[in-house]
């Protein structure tokens, strides 16, 4: 923490987050990365070449940057990130990479409304640029920055697209309303999805939400898919869950542990 504060003091917020995102890229492919990144690391074991991915809360671009890495030029990226100060981190790392395969929104989804209040929290005496949110859905936060934005809808954002082959979607407790926005554009693709899910009811409601559309939950260990019961109580392994379709299971056979 006392380095984060240094390194806003000398750089700012804009030069901090910068060189936040900037770093991490650098260290990514060094592989030291601890286990907190053992999803993003997992990426190349399944997706391919030409794939049409979506980064549902990109932040600064930890995911969006490597799925572009991934699916080459043939392949698609499209990031939504709400947050102005992160989304223009992620434009200005798009010109200078000069990555040409990825589709930047700035709007939210899954939202009540035309428009959603965003906000970043402070937590102790330090601003939590990680924990931005919509402030509606964690009033009690005490929030030092807001901005408002325009609410989408996934099946409206996304309804253009021919194919999606896989969705990370991480936005702080509201995994559930998001992909409920977009039920049609999950039923005609059925991608791979992955969601941060804290809480067990809101897993439960995720996976009744998808297991018409033939989905089996999982997470991830040790670089495998491991099945996962979404009623089990008790700590699970990792908040990051899987819910993988019928139509990749054959694919994904040898990454799924039975």
């Amino acid at each position: 923490m006392r380095i984060k504060k240094i390194l806003l003091k000398v750089l700012g917020e804009k030069g901090y987050l910068s060189l936040l995102a900037g770093s991490f890229q650098g260290l990514y492919r060094t592989g030291w990365l601890g286990p907190e990144y053992q999803d993003v690391y997992f990426l190349k074991k399944y997706i391919r070449e030409g794939d049409y991915c979506i980064d549902i809360g990109a932040h600064l671009g930890y995911f969006t940057f490597e799925l572009s890495r991934l699916v080459k030029d043939s392949g698609r990226v499209f990031a939504v990130e709400p947050m102005g100060r992160f989304n223009r981190v992620i434009e200005r790392l798009l010109h200078w990479k000069k990555v040409r395969n990825v589709t930047l929104y700035k709007v939210a989804l899954g939202g009540a409304g035309e428009y959603v209040d965003m906000g970043i929290p402070q937590i102790g005496d330090m601003k939590r640029f990680a924990y931005a949110r919509v402030m509606e859905s964690s009033k009690h936060l005490d929030y030092v920055e807001s901005e408002k934005v325009r609410n989408e809808s996934g099946d409206n954002l996304f309804r253009h697209l021919q194919r999606i082959d896989f969705i990370k979607c991480d936005v702080e407790g509201l995994e559930f309303p998001v992909f409920s926005s977009m039920i049609k554009t999950l039923e005609a693709h059925r991608p791979i999805l992955l969601g941060e899910l804290f809480d067990r009811n809101e897993r439960i409601r995720l996976f009744e939400l998808l297991r018409p559309l033939g989905y089996q939950a999982y997470t991830l260990e040790k670089e495998r898919f491991i099945p996962l019961d979404p009623y089990l109580e008790g700590t699970i392994v990792s908040q990051n869950n899987y819910f993988i379709p019928e139509r990749y299971q054959e694919r994904l056979r040898s990454l799924i542990r039975g």
